[in-house]
C-alpha cells in the first residue's frame, strides 16, 4: 500500500514536470511563437491547447490586441519658426509575430521604436505647416499624412498601425504669457469697440427721445393754451350775451367780486336792516333777469369761427393720436372743412342720437404714414368722432 502511494506521488510529480513541457495554452488575447534552440518553428495565432516538443521547444507569447505607442511630449519647430509642445500617440497591433520577434523582441522595445518613428514623421510634417494652421485647420490632414508615412515603416517590424493622434498641442512656457496677453488685448479691443458703438447708439437714441419729448411738450403747451383760449372765449361769449341783457346786473356782480377781494375772511360788515333786505332783493331780481336768454340771440362773435377751427383741429389731433397710439406731432395736418352735422352722432350712420338738432362743426383730415385719416368734431372740439368710432 505504501509502495502504491509512493508510485502515485512520483507519477504526479513527473506529470507536473513533463506535461508543461508537452502542452501549452494560447488564449484569445495572444499569439505565440514556438522556437527550437532560438530558431522559429511555427506561429500559433488561434487560441486553445497546443503541443510542443518537451525540453526542446520554447513558447513566446505576444499581445494580440491593440497596442498603445505613447511618445513623450516634444518641442517641435513649425514652418514659421515657432515652437509647439506636441504630445502624440499611435495605436497598432502585431500582425507578423515572427518578424516582430526577430527585429524588436518584445512590446516594450516595440513601443519605444514606434514612438521614435512617429515623432520623426510628425516633426517633418510640423515643419511644413505654420503654427496657426496646426492649431486651427490642418490638424486632421497632418495626422493623415503622418499615418501614411508611419505605416510602411512599422510594417517592416510586423506592426500594423491603425491610427495616429495628437493628445495636445501647447505653446512653450516662455511664449505662453505673450500669447495670452495678445489674446486679452484683442478681446479688449473688440469689447471697447462694442462699448463705443453701444454708447454711440445710446447717445443717438437719447438725443432723438429728448428731441421728441421737447416737441411733444411744446405742442402740448401750445395746444393747452389753445384749449384754454377756446374755453375762455366760449365763456366770454356766453357772459357777454348775458351781460347785454342787463348791464346793471354786471355792475352789481363786479361790485360783489370787489368786496370779496377787499374784505378779508372773518370780516363783519354792519348794515341797516332795511338796506340789507333791499340789497338781497336786488340780487334776487338781478339773477332772475340775467338768467333769461333770448332764443334768437347770437352768442358767436366775428372771431369765433376761426377760434372754433383751431379748437377742433387740436381736439381732433389728440384724439386720433391716442387712437393710433402715436405721438401727436407725428400727425400731419391736411385740411379742415366746415360741416353741419344732423345730430350729435356727427353723421355716423351706426350711432344713434337722442335729438334732431343740427350741430355745427368741422371735418378735419390728417396724414400719417401716407394714409389719410378723417376726424369729425363739433364747433369747439368737445365732441370728436374718428373713422373707427363711426
Amino acid at each position: 500500500m505504501r509502495s502504491l502511494i509512493i508510485i502515485l506521488i512520483a507519477a504526479i510529480v513527473l506529470a507536473a514536470i513533463i506535461l508543461p513541457q508537452i502542452f501549452f495554452v494560447v488564449d484569445e488575447k495572444s499569439v505565440a511563437i514556438v522556437t527550437r534552440f532560438g530558431e522559429i518553428q511555427r506561429e500559433v495565432k488561434s487560441p486553445g491547447l497546443k503541443i510542443k516538443t518537451p525540453f526542446v521547444d520554447s513558447v513566446t507569447r505576444f499581445e494580440k490586441r491593440l497596442l498603445n505607442f505613447d511618445a513623450p511630449p516634444d518641442s517641435l519647430l513649425t514652418k514659421d519658426k515657432k515652437r509647439l509642445i506636441i504630445d502624440v500617440y499611435a495605436r497598432g497591433r502585431i500582425v507578423n509575430p515572427s518578424i516582430f520577434r526577430e527585429r524588436l523582441g518584445d512590446e516594450v522595445t516595440a513601443a519605444a521604436r514606434a514612438a521614435e518613428i512617429v515623432t520623426s514623421e510628425l516633426r517633418r510634417e510640423i515643419a511644413s505647416h505654420d503654427q496657426s494652421e496646426i492649431i486651427t485647420t490642418q490638424r486632421d490632414a497632418m495626422m493623415a499624412n503622418v499615418l501614411s508615412a508611419v505605416r510602411p515603416k512599422l510594417d517592416e517590424f510586423g506592426i500594423q498601425v491603425i491610427d495616429v493622434r495628437v493628445k495636445r498641442a501647447d505653446f512653450p512656457g516662455e511664449i505662453a504669457e505673450s500669447v495670452y496677453s495678445r489674446m486679452q488685448a484683442e478681446r479688449k479691443r473688440k469689447a471697447d469697440k462694442e462699448r463705443a458703438e453701444g454708447a454711440e447708439i445710446d447717445a443717438q437714441v437719447r438725443a432723438d427721445a429728448d428731441r421728441k419729448a421737447t416737441i411733444i411738450l411744446a405742442n402740448a403747451e401750445r395746444d393747452s393754451s389753445i384749449i384754454r383760449g377756446c374755453g375762455e372765449a366760449r365763456a366770454t361769449a356766453v357772459f357777454a350775451a348775458a351781460l347785454e341783457q342787463d348791464p346793471d346786473f354786471y355792475t352789481f356782480q363786479r361790485s360783489l367780486e370787489s368786496f370779496k377781494e377787499i374784505l378779508a375772511q372773518g370780516t363783519t360788515v354792519v348794515l341797516p336792516l332795511e338796506g340789507f333786505g333791499q340789497l338781497f332783493e336786488e340780487i334776487r331780481e338781478g339773477v332772475e333777469v340775467a338768467t333769461v336768454v333770448d332764443s334768437d340771440s347770437e352768442i358767436a362773435t366775428g372771431d369765433s369761427a376761426l377760434l372754433g377751427e383751431k379748437c377742433a383741429e387740436v381736439s381732433a389731433a389728440w384724439t386720433l393720436a391716442a387712437e393710433l397710439k402715436i405721438d401727436q406731432p407725428d400727425l400731419t395736418f391736411v385740411s379742415i372743412v366746415d360741416k353741419t352735422w344732423p345730430d350729435k352722432s356727427l353723421g355716423c350712420a351706426n350711432v344713434g342720437s337722442d335729438t334732431d338738432q343740427e350741430i355745427p362743426g368741422f371735418e378735419v383730415v390728417f396724414s400719417y404714414l401716407n394714409t389719410s385719416h378723417v376726424v369729425r368734431t363739433n364747433q369747439y372740439g368737445s365732441l370728436v368722432k374718428t373713422e373707427s368710432s363711426c
